[in-house]
């Protein structure tokens, strides 16, 4: 018998994915297997959720080992639902509404609504199913409204089955529980230079935003003398053996400020210094290391070298990528695309003379690249503007090349999306005459224009629908023609470019700002090293400070300039009595005293 519309009447109060599990059913999926007591049992890679031989009674001992005291201000997570022989078990202990299961695979959770009879499901008990981990997480959120602690419990069977998705679920509670009392301590290593370069000012503000500390190794002051290698010489190998050096000098840099401040993560960005030596040197000093490459693997292939070698190698591709990756020698590659950060990537109210200058029916911000002089060709005859820089010798494209192809700066490229009617996003491709028909990575464009409230045409992309609605959120073209078809359509659609541009605006705030993103990133570390807490411990806020110290201390004159700014460290209270004027108070000279203290003792090595 099917079960699957009775129990999708019977879980509908509190649960959106309805339709998802209804849509995503497959009668051919997963293999049921009968274990011997008769029950139904799902097989997923040759791999059981479930005994083979009494699925309850193995359920009954899981619940037991949990050794769970029913608490009524938690929430009770489940991570995997299998054909729920655990959460049946579990709910003879958790009413209904204090559970929640996350599920990854919504076919697997279907099929078990499929087949498990209506009783096992019981109204109020609460279902995320085929959600990124980082969207799982927000969900979450959203349900435990009461903020109950959360006890995530862990299904052996699902969690082998897809062992990086349920850890760093569980990664980010944990790090949640963290940014309340100061987070980790980060060192940001930034490029030299580069399209990696603004992503990291964007890392370092969405670090410190959720309630980490995170200091910045800003690398770019590095970058006349790597132009001045250029310069010195053009032979190939002596070039190289300079570049070589100038890297391992940077690289020691970050050993050196990491040991310095105590950091409990370094993590670098695309085209940041990294070498083996010093990812080693990290690891002696129980520093953990991350690294995000937001670049196309296909094209910049440096990542061979490093990437087997971080605690956390994060990428903007998957599929054939994390195949390379894994071949390698990088054992856990994570899918972790692009974003935007709300506070640059912004709708704006423009002056007409702004609107004038930046304004056009048909415009595209990016260099120029092979395809794009190819392609952009074709549209001559709108209103077009292109800006961006490597657009010499660009021929009939010259006169719409705007400021000689000069680097534009990114709050004109702000202006520049809200200003046109339609922004071509036309992804780069150095080996493609237009439209890459294998493209499996969005470039920050995709959600810079889309955090605008700004309309695009975006070619198709291998991921593009797991990130936007095609159609609602953004529209996409395959070809030249469907391009110039798309764009005389919208044009005379203003009301619905923006009603599509809203759209896709509301999907960056929900799910792809940088906070987003970072939550992610630190919760997969946290879930992948469940041992990884921060070294110095929960650090408290000024208005803790103020309660310990009681309302007649001389401590509350000092820590009412930091009332709401979140938790403080030592060095953060000593420097702003450092920035005044006058003569210091007792209890401020006493904090300048231990900072002094901590200086020497990290400069001796014995702190």
């Amino acid at each position: 018998m099917n079960y699957l519309e009775e129990n999708l009447k019977r879980i509908a109060i509190g649960n959106p994915d309805i339709e998802l599990l209804r849509n995503r059913y497959r009668p051919d999926y997963p293999e049921i297997k009968t274990a011997k007591d008769g029950s139904p049992v799902p097989v997923i890679n040759k791999k059981s959720l479930h005994s083979s031989y009494n699925p309850a009674s193995e359920a009954q001992k899981w619940v037991q080992n949990l050794g769970i005291e029913f608490n009524k201000d938690t929430l009770y997570v489940i991570g995997g639902l299998g054909f729920t022989y655990h959460l049946s078990e579990l709910l003879k202990i958790v009413p209904a509404e204090q559970l929640v299961v996350i599920e990854k695979d919504t076919a697997l959770a279907a099929s078990a609504l499929a087949n498990r009879p209506s009783d096992v499901f019981p109204q109020g008990l609460r279902f995320i199913v085929g959600q990124t981990a980082a969207r799982a997480h927000a969900r979450l959120n959203e349900i435990n409204r009461n903020n109950h602690d959360i006890v995530f419990l862990d299904h052996p069977a699902s969690n082998n089955i897809y062992p990086d998705y349920y850890s760093a679920i569980k990664g980010i509670i944990r790090v949640q529980k963290t940014e309340k009392y100061g987070g980790y301590k980060v060192l940001l290593v930034s490029p030299m230079y580069g399209g990696s370069l603004p992503v990291t000012y964007c890392v370092q503000r969405a670090l410190n935003s959720i309630g980490h500390r995170c200091e910045l190794l800003d690398n770019t002051s590095f970058y006349p003398g790597f132009k001045h290698i250029q310069e010195v010489t053009t032979h190939k190998q002596h070039q190289n053996a300079l570049n070589s050096m100038l890297t391992s000098l940077l690289a020691e840099t970050v050993t050196a400020r990491a040991v310095e401040t105590q950091a409990d993560l370094v993590l670098v960005i695309a085209q940041g210094p990294a070498t083996a030596e010093v990812i080693e040197e990290l690891r002696k000093a129980d520093i953990r290391t991350a690294f995000w490459f937001v670049e196309d693997g296909s094209t910049l292939q440096y990542w061979k070298g490093i990437a087997p070698l971080f605690d956390g190698f994060f990428v903007i591709q998957k599929g054939e990528f994390f195949t390379q990756l894994k071949d390698a020698g990088c054992q856990h590659p994570y899918y972790l695309p692009m974003a935007a950060d709300p506070a640059i990537h912004r709708p704006l109210e423009l002056t007409p003379e702004e609107i004038a200058e930046f304004g056009s029916d048909l415009s595209h911000v990016g260099a120029g690249y092979h395809n794009r002089r190819d392609f952009f060709a074709g549209l001559l005859d709108f209103d077009f503007k292109i800006w961006g820089s490597d657009w010499e010798k660009a021929g009939p494209l010259s006169h719409i090349i705007q400021r000689d192809g000069e680097r534009i700066p990114t709050e004109d490229t702000i202006k520049i999306f809200n200003a046109s009617k339609i922004n071509v996003n036309l992804h780069s491709s150095t080996y493609h005459s237009g439209v890459n028909p294998f493209g499996d990575f969005l470039n920050p464009r995709t959600y810079e224009i889309a955090a605008c409230g700004a309309f695009q045409l975006v070619d198709e992309r291998r991921y593009l629908a797991e990130n936007f609605e095609v159609g609602t959120e953004v529209v996409t073209f395959n070809s030249l023609q469907d391009m110039r078809d798309l764009a005389r359509e919208y044009l005379e659609k203003p009301e619905e470019r923006a009603e599509i541009a809203a759209a896709s605006r509301q999907r960056v705030l929900k799910e792809h700002t940088f906070e987003h993103r970072l939550r992610e990133l630190m919760g997969v570390i946290a879930g992948r090293y469940p041992e990884w807490k921060p070294k110095g411990g929960g650090l408290p806020t000024a208005e803790e400070l103020i309660r310990a110290a009681g309302e007649d201390s001389e401590m509350v004159a000092v820590m009412e300039r930091f009332i709401g700014k979140g938790p403080l460290t030592l060095e953060d209270v000593a420097a702003d009595i450092e920035k005044g004027e006058g003569e210091f108070t007792r209890t401020e000279a006493m904090i300048l005293l231990l900072n002094e203290f901590r200086r020497w003792g990290l400069e001796k090595g014995v702190m």
